[in-house]
């Protein structure tokens, strides 16, 4: 760790600082408020504060925040709230600022702060007895589900990131649920997997694919004799009628899971005269969700190389997208667990397979054309992801690292198309 880094990481300004949370509430409550970035244009450009109405922030470099061409720019009737990525620099302006009769605060431990919150979006089903709530983490674009019965009470999650529990638990206690399993999609790489904690916390069978080389002497010496090894094809029942099914989808990792629910409803019509006299004609209707993981994004494709096979990954992702993904039905809807865009309060991130298909129509005509396009496209990859991949290879309880730094920095798990 720089020098920098240890004074931003430490630093508490009193009452110059805002609560991460602080803000996010106030974001949410739709207050106005002038975010202003103190770094370059460099390194806001690859992780910034981004969230809901507030798009994007203002940039003033620290060294130029007292020059008067700077000043003009910050307006004076309204609450200003400064940033950098681990607080010093934001600190330092809060504190310019302030002194020049501004009302300014920083936000508490820059980036790295923001970065642990959280929003969820309910997703609407056609079942009065099954709920889908989508956990979004804010600043790394993570996206984790809840899968639940009402009447039966039963709950998965899905994809857990390691500080997720305070809004699982927000959600079990309201809806009176209980976890029955939890599953990670795939050896996740550019964050640490909150799988074993939630396990030791909240009980449930952990589930992880069966195509992943996970070392389960972790979970063995914990509070689980063994996790389970979920094979392609399988299902984990949700309610008496309504299951997840694995579906093996190779191409971000060798071992990537994607899980389908499959919601049915009945409605009656009668379609003429003669037919209403015979009684109405019952029609069943099913509505269909992937749960995809990295594998595919609403707005882009995953990533096929950290694992160091890019174009031997490229070419099985683009066979799972022709052969498993683009078969099922158009209405299909997609919930991945990433998205690099900003996220707006409880507003859900999905798409339908025929959005993303016409989206994706340019680069994937033909394999060559896809792996091409993928293999040149490929985003800077994950700070520390073999340290990540490892730690969740060997299904560390997550809260036993030193999370903050080695998950530092933006999402950059997909491909945008």
């Amino acid at each position: 760790m720089t020098e920098e880094k240890n004074n931003e990481a430490s630093t508490n300004n009193g009452s110059l600082t805002i609560k991460p949370e602080e803000l996010k509430k106030k974001i949410d409550k739709g207050e106005e408020i002038f975010i202003l970035d103190v770094r370059n244009q460099k390194e806001h450009d690859l992780w910034s504060v981004s969230y809901d109405k507030y798009k994007d922030s203002h940039i003033i470099p620290i060294d130029q925040i007292s020059n008067k061409e700077s000043l003009q720019l910050i307006p004076k009737d309204k609450e200003i709230v400064t940033f950098c990525t681990h607080g010093q620099r934001s600190s330092s302006a809060a504190k310019t600022l302030s002194s020049l009769g501004y009302k300014v605060r920083t936000i508490e431990g820059g980036l790295d702060g923001w970065s642990t919150l959280y929003d969820i979006a309910p997703i609407d089903t056609w079942s009065k007895d099954i709920n889908i709530w989508q956990i979004r983490r804010i600043s790394k674009g993570c996206m984790s589900y809840i899968i639940a019965s009402v009447q039966g009470k039963n709950a998965i999650l899905l994809d857990a990131t390691c500080n997720i529990d305070s809004v699982v638990k927000e959600l079990l206690d309201e809806h009176g649920l209980k976890i029955s399993n939890i599953i990670d999609t795939h050896m996740h790489a550019d964050h640490l997997s909150g799988s074993t904690r939630l396990g030791n916390l909240y009980g449930g069978e952990i589930d992880l694919s069966t195509f992943e080389t996970y070392n389960y002497e972790n979970i063995a010496s914990g509070k689980y004799s063994k996790g389970r090894q979920i094979k392609d094809g399988e299902k984990l029942r949700v309610s008496d009628s309504v299951a997840l099914e694995a579906i093996h989808t190779p191409g971000h990792t060798d071992g990537s899971l994607s899980f389908k629910l499959e919601i049915q409803k009945e409605t009656k019509k009668a379609t003429d005269e003669v037919e209403s006299m015979k009684g109405d004609i019952t029609k069943v209707q099913t509505q269909i969700f992937l749960f995809t993981g990295d594998t595919i994004f609403v707005n882009g494709v995953g990533r096929p190389d950290l694992h160091n096979k890019s174009e031997e990954y490229a070419k099985k992702l683009f066979q799972t997208y022709q052969e498993k993904i683009f078969n099922l039905p158009d209405e299909t809807i997609i919930l991945p667990a990433h998205y690099n865009a900003s996220f707006d309060h409880e507003k859900p991130i999905y798409n339908t397979i025929r959005s993303i298909k016409q989206k994706l129509t340019s680069i994937t005509n033909s394999e060559s054309e896809f792996v091409k396009f993928v293999t040149a496209n490929i985003p800077p990859q994950p700070m520390n992801y073999e340290k990540i991949v490892l730690f969740n290879k060997n299904l560390t309880s997550c809260e036993t690292v030193d999370q903050k730094d080695l998950e530092s920095g933006p999402n950059s798990c997909g491909i945008s198309a």
